[in-house]
């Protein structure tokens, strides 16, 4: 791969980070806004059905609804974080370790994308299935993690055929 598509790829990876982190950071908005007023109207409200609110006013807008069964839905905030907190965690270190050309750190990338975009399958269901609403915010979230696998998983692959050809060579 010549070093104008290796700086593509990193950039794209990048750019996927800081939408991520842009998305994580308004949902932190809007859930700290209804946490300070309960008549909040967020910008990603389009209707009764089509309502971020309403999501993240649920027992799944903290810690996925998974941290409850652990803690108990009265564990403090730091136990139960809100989701946007955990995704703005996650966007700022991949978007970090994207600087590295490591393999192993790679292959990280790699399996956590993937466990990410389980959670939003999971999420996704209850969304459809459980809370019958749609949420905007969680839609372009679903976008960026099959975004984000798809490139992490050619960024795997490029230095996984890199280690091997170095093999070959040897």
């Amino acid at each position: 791969m010549s070093q104008l598509e290796e700086t593509t790829t990193r950039a794209r990876l990048r750019w996927i980070c800081i939408c991520g982190l842009a998305i994580s950071l308004y949902s932190l908005h809007v859930k700290w806004q209804l946490d300070q007023n309960a008549d909040y109207v967020a910008m990603c409200d389009l209707a009764e059905k089509v309502s971020c609110t309403a999501v993240f006013k649920s027992d799944y807008g903290r810690g996925f609804g998974l941290t409850q069964l652990l803690f108990g839905s009265t564990s403090s905030s730091y136990l139960n974080p809100p989701n946007g907190a955990i995704g703005s965690v996650f966007y700022v270190l991949l978007f970090v370790s994207s600087f590295f050309e490591h393999r192993w750190l790679c292959l990280l990338q790699l399996l956590l994308s993937i466990v990410t975009l389980l959670l939003c399958f999971y999420l996704g269901f209850l969304l459809l299935f459980v809370l019958f609403d749609c949420c905007v915010v969680c839609l372009l979230v679903y976008v960026v993690h099959t975004l984000l696998f798809l490139e992490v998983q050619g960024r795997y692959k490029r230095l996984h055929l890199q280690s091997s050809q170095k093999l070959a060579l040897e």
